[in-house]
């Protein structure tokens, strides 16, 4: 997620939704929704949302404003969530739980490009949903997806997953080694430590860290990166 103080945008399964703080003056709202644009990824022109702002309603002048200023940075108003709609976080899943609906989840729902071949050093990958690539991944090439992003061979290039703010995203490899890793707004780079292949490592979000897991069914190791 990406927030300034009453401003806030996040990626969910239904898409990018804005959330507005209903108590907030609405000039105010506007001045941090263009900084918030400002910092934002250019991966994000074109796409739609929708707003949030709990009980509280607009004039049509200032749904206007809203849209206008969301048009300046390439974005679309595509209508408004109401209480039912809205996201509410649920009570965390065990380990296992996770790991489970992960791989029966996260993996499989959405759309999902194919890359059939390894890339090389200035090829790039950008797209709307999960990347799978069947092959290496060498450094100076690069994928970007708003889902999860798989490779099966070495990753040593650039890898940003969960490009338009979903935290939950993973990126897994038989050997994760990028040499930038990026999932939602969190970024790290591989260790500079000479390890040899560890096995397939599955990298996600945990506790505002970006963890590095095995992803083998013999057992877990973990570490913060």
């Amino acid at each position: 997620m990406t927030r300034t103080d009453h401003v806030a945008l996040k990626g969910t399964r239904d898409g990018l939704v804005l959330y507005l703080d209903p108590a907030a003056d609405f000039e105010l709202l506007i001045n941090e929704l263009s900084s918030l644009m400002k910092n934002s990824d250019q991966f994000l022109q074109g796409a739609t949302l929708r707003c949030y702002a709990g009980k509280r309603e607009f004039s049509e002048e200032e749904i206007a404003g809203l849209a206008a200023a969301l048009k300046q940075s390439g974005l679309e108003l595509a209508g408004w969530l109401t209480e039912d709609e809205v996201y509410l976080p649920k009570p965390r899943p065990s380990v296992y739980a996770e790991r489970e609906a992960r791989l029966e989840e996260g993996m499989v729902e959405g759309h999902c490009l194919f890359v059939e071949r390894s890339m090389r050093s200035g090829k790039s990958v950008q797209y709307e949903g999960h990347v799978v690539v069947m092959g290496d991944v060498n450094p100076g090439a690069e994928i970007i997806a708003t889902g999860n992003i798989v490779v099966l061979g070495s990753l040593k290039g650039v890898a940003h997953a969960g490009a338009t703010g979903n935290r939950e995203a993973t990126v897994s490899a038989y050997h994760l080694a990028p040499t930038q890793l990026r999932i939602a707004d969190l970024v790290t780079r591989a260790p500079d430590d000479g390890t040899e292949i560890r096995g397939p490592e599955i990298a996600k979000i945990k506790d505002d860290q970006l963890m590095v897991e095995a992803a083998g069914l013999s057992g877990w190791r973990s570490k913060a990166r």
